[in-house]
């Protein structure tokens, strides 16, 4: 007995393809409104962004092939009133348009997508427009729909790095509020807030805009310098990730577009034809025989569009674009509420308490990947077919550790008193910590390698010297911890961040393989190593003379040479190792990095869970570390040149 046939199969796939389809375009709407708004604290977690990223295309997939269907089957009215709510799918949630930078740079795409869906819906809505007795609705949710699509399309379009930077003031919002300081700002922090986080301050600058002004430098700088205690810290912490916010909220989001006069008003008329649609589609439903699937179908779509407004509202109304762009046009009466809104974020439980980065630092280690949690005949299957198994894990940012970063950052600081000076102690990467501390013998290690090179000698050394002074009591435990992070940091951010490693100009995949194959040779039987056990054994091998070893007739760096001999050179008989040197020393290799990392790669952070790389990019230019900073003859030739004064 056959159960289908093909005419049972046709009947089905006739009745339910254009409903079952609404309802996967309904479902991925909520999930992407309630979901996407944790994606800045969790957007590196895997299984989060894979699910984000499979929703955002689904969303657009199966509101554009609906529309396709209607357009072929328009003989029901209420399939016809279906089609304004495809479009309105299509325009998205406020809390994600773009899922990455790129999306933002296809702007002319969307806009013709708009056209060609508005397009196709107005004939949908035309064709039976004499019979239609689900006119009314239909023409209202239309409304909606439309105002939701030119949103999405217009937050793509200010959110294009061409685009991007068009709002940004010729003097800053730093110096329009430099003379506002007062004793108030010791009891009020949102006047700090209010200072150096305008809607369009620094950070739209760096990505953006013109080279920064000398002035506006000491600014900032002066501000950040006062503050250096641990509290202070992390208030510093907190305000950039509030800027951080900001960004990702400009770019990732509609908010920039809502949120002005002209958002408001589209807003309201949003609210008010999507009530009228529903009332009108209740009354009309009461003469008008319709199935019952379809009228509760009807109805879901209906009371979920108002839903998500309001959602969206309330998202709007608690986003740090909303809170600092009030302030800013309503000046100094609005410092009361300021400092209670940013108090109450934190003193708070539950979901007013927003985190607005996950704060975790991922980790690797080039050693340990040698010892792999798999099984060892998976282990085994990767190295035939080349594939890399490494053990990826994560640890939280603690605050003594970011304290120790910006007491590091702050005391380079304090030196770079012009433009000039800020800029040579960016291109430190070790070498200024071993001069000031009088270690000129290590200065090799970063001087006569590359930088890749040099970041896995230190990585290698710090993991050979963390695992031989695991069991040595010391008062070194802090920055031991430290160097541990960081070292660890960077290597995962030199294996699986290339783009963030900007400094990085020779192979580093191949430097990376030449180090692992020599580590082999230290192994004889696998079983009978741990980690700790192979440190030691690479260690206690006497130390070479130099890095440089002759292959079949050509000489090439070895890194785990290099990192042996560093690993000796580092130690003292009498003290042990210098946790504190090695760690300072990894800061400003940090900084290298962070410095020399494209504006827009930090960007693409804010929505993958934010980067500790960033937050030290951020704060370096803050703190006038930066190379995007004009000098006083570039700011005067400038000012000459635009017929206008320049700070």
């Amino acid at each position: 007995m056959v159960l289908f046939n093909d005419e049972i199969v046709q009947i089905l796939w006739d009745t339910w393809n254009i409903r079952g389809l609404i309802i996967l375009s309904l479902v991925l709407q909520c999930f992407l409104i309630l979901v996407a708004t944790f994606r800045k604290q969790m957007g590196g977690n895997s299984v989060f962004k894979s699910s984000l990223w499979v929703a955002y295309l689904l969303a657009d997939w199966a509101a554009t092939v609906t529309i396709g269907l209607i357009f072929d089957d328009r003989s029901y009215d209420i399939t016809v009133l279906w089609a304004p709510f495809l479009l309105l799918h299509l325009g998205g949630p406020d809390t994600i348009t773009s899922f990455s930078l790129e999306d933002n740079e296809f702007w002319i795409r969307h806009l013709l997508g708009l056209m060609v869906q508005i397009c196709s819906t107005v004939f949908v809505i035309l064709q039976p427009i004499r019979d239609n007795k689900l006119l009314l609705p239909t023409l209202l949710v239309f409304i909606v729909g439309l105002i939701k699509y030119a949103e999405r399309n217009s937050a793509f379009y200010h959110a294009s790095f061409d685009h991007y930077g068009d709002k940004i003031p010729n003097v800053s919002f730093l110096e329009k509020t430099a003379a506002t300081e007062s004793e108030t700002e010791s009891h009020y922090p949102g006047i700090m807030l209010r200072r150096e986080l305008g809607p369009y301050g620094t950070i739209k600058n760096l990505l953006v805009g013109p080279l920064l002004s000398p002035h506006r430098r000491n600014l900032s700088r002066r501000a950040f310098l006062k503050r250096q205690s641990a509290d202070q810290s992390r208030k510093v912490l907190n305000i950039m990730e509030i800027e951080l916010s900001l960004l990702y909220e400009t770019l990732y989001t509609k908010l920039p577009v809502v949120h002005c006069k002209i958002g408001y008003v589209l807003r309201i008329i949003s609210l008010v034809c999507s009530f009228g649609a529903l009332m009108s589609f209740m009354s009309i439903t009461k003469y008008y025989k319709l199935r019952k699937f379809d009228v509760w179908l009807t109805y879901s779509l209906l009371i979920s569009a108002i839903a998500l407004e309001f959602i969206s509202i309330g998202l709007l109304f608690s986003s740090d674009f909303n809170l600092l762009d009030h302030y800013y046009w309503q000046g100094n009466r609005e410092i009361k509420f300021l400092y209670w809104k940013v108090e109450f974020d934190h003193m708070s439980t539950g979901f007013k308490n927003r985190c607005r980065w996950s704060k975790k630092i991922c980790q690797n280690n080039l050693i340990a990947n040698h010892f792999s949690d798999c099984p060892r005949w998976l282990v085994k299957l990767a190295n035939f077919l080349s594939i890399r198994i490494s053990n990826l894990k994560d640890r939280t940012l603690e605050d003594q550790e970011w304290d120790f970063i910006f007491d590091e950052l702050t005391r380079k600081a304090q030196t770079a008193e012009t433009v000039e000076e800020g800029k040579r102690l960016c291109l430190q990467r070790g070498d200024g910590i071993l001069d000031d501390d009088g270690m000129r013998h290590l200065i090799w290690s970063i001087k006569e390698l590359d930088y890749t090179e040099s970041l896995l000698t230190w990585h290698i050394a710090t993991e050979i010297c963390f695992q031989v002074d695991q069991n040595t009591a010391s008062g070194n435990t802090k920055y031991k911890a430290i160097s541990k992070l960081l070292s660890d940091y960077m290597f995962y951010l030199l294996a699986w961040q290339p783009a963030m490693m900007a400094t990085v100009s020779i192979d580093r995949k191949e430097v990376c393989k030449l180090a692992y194959h020599d580590l082999n040779d230290f192994f004889t039987e696998r079983s009978d190593l741990d980690l700790q056990s192979l440190a030691k054994r690479v260690f206690s091998n006497e130390a070479p003379r130099n890095y440089v070893l002759k292959v079949t007739g050509y000489e090439r760096t070895s890194v785990i040479r290099g990192a042996r001999m560093l690993a000796h050179q580092l130690r003292d008989e009498n003290s042990g190792f210098p946790w504190e040197l090695m760690s300072k020393v990894w800061v400003e290799l940090m900084c290298y990095a962070a410095i020399n990392c494209g504006s827009h790669v930090h960007a693409q952070q804010t929505s993958k869970g934010g980067q500790l790389l960033t937050f030290v990019w951020l704060l370096m230019n803050h703190l006038g570390l930066g190379t995007q900073f004009s000098t006083e003859q570039h700011s005067q030739a400038r000012g000459t040149e635009l017929g206008q004064d320049q700070p």
